[in-house]
């Protein structure tokens, strides 16, 4: 399903150097399955950002999905949330966790279920990690981009089992990636496949309906260059250096040797969240004790 092509004017795409029509993207993307916005999400989301939301209505959402509801009652009974008791159930996770962090762990969840590709369940654990990094450390800096970070991050990659969905030989590509500079992994990707991951992973955050910041964030996040570009939004900016900085840590946490995106990426990241080395060990510290290396 390419529907999300049809809800955005254009696509942006550095390596080609111009934003891509409706026409070009859905000739380019033709044959790849873009999940569309689970229904629960949907409904949630409307929930989410009425002015009168329904809290009773989001608890019987979840709780009539019993696959979805066991799972958001593990994640939310991790030591990630630090809850003193054990919840129960999905009354008492909302109650406790709050309808924004409820909703925003049913989309990781729902963003799982939606792209079933075997083996790569380390690979959606890791999402999940940086994801709640992301928004744990634009909570620290005061950046009210809590819940942007925590979605953006989640999304940034999640176009990579898309692509290995429709291309069998994108398992060797994931393991080039790591012979590239990470600014040239986009362009290996269109060389091989006429396309990339930051472009589909636009389209699956548009056809989930995810706010044009962070869609655009997904699309440039491998885009040096746009830590000098005064037109973007700064939010963009923002999102994606949190991404990268939630990143580094996780990977420093879980002992990943390659970190090809922060010898890039790192000094301008820190430089745009004005962070120094302290800061960031120290939330690697927390981040570290908050998830415990022997869970790696």
């Amino acid at each position: 399903m390419i529907a999300a092509a049809t809800q955005s004017t254009s696509i942006h795409t550095e390596q080609a150097g111009h934003q891509f029509s409706r026409q070009e993207a859905l000739k380019l993307l033709a044959g790849i399955q873009i999940p569309p916005q689970p229904e629960i999400v949907r409904r949630l989301m409307i929930e989410r950002t009425s002015e009168d939301p329904d809290v009773s209505k989001i608890i019987r959402l979840i709780s009539n999905d019993v696959g979805l509801s066991a799972a958001v009652l593990k994640t939310a009974n991790s030591p990630f949330y630090g809850l003193r008791s054990k919840i129960v159930s999905i009354q008492q996770a909302v109650s406790m966790l709050g309808m924004k962090n409820v909703g925003t762990l049913v989309m990781g969840l729902a963003l799982r279920n939606s792209i079933p590709v075997e083996g790569m369940q380390r690979f959606w654990d890791s999402a999940a990690r940086s994801a709640q990094l992301a928004g744990m450390l634009a909570k620290s800096r005061a950046i009210m981009l809590v819940d942007e970070a925590h979605l953006y991050t989640l999304f940034h990659d999640s176009a990579m089992p898309i692509l290995l969905q429709r291309f069998p030989e994108y398992h060797q590509t994931m393991r080039d990636i790591h012979n590239h500079r990470w600014i040239e992994v986009t362009d290996l990707e269109d060389v091989r496949h006429n396309t990339n991951h930051a472009v589909v992973g636009g389209l699956l955050a548009s056809n989930w309906g995810l706010p044009a910041h962070i869609r655009e964030a997904i699309s440039l996040h491998h885009d040096i260059s746009i830590f000098g570009d005064h037109a973007l939004h700064p939010d963009v900016v923002t999102l994606i250096a949190l991404g990268h900085v939630a990143e580094h840590v996780n990977n420093a946490i879980s002992q990943h040797m390659n970190d090809d995106a922060w010898e890039e990426f790192g000094d301008l990241c820190r430089e745009h969240l004005a962070m120094d080395e302290d800061d960031l060990r120290d939330f690697t510290d927390t981040a570290r004790d908050l998830f415990g290396v022997s869970e790696y």
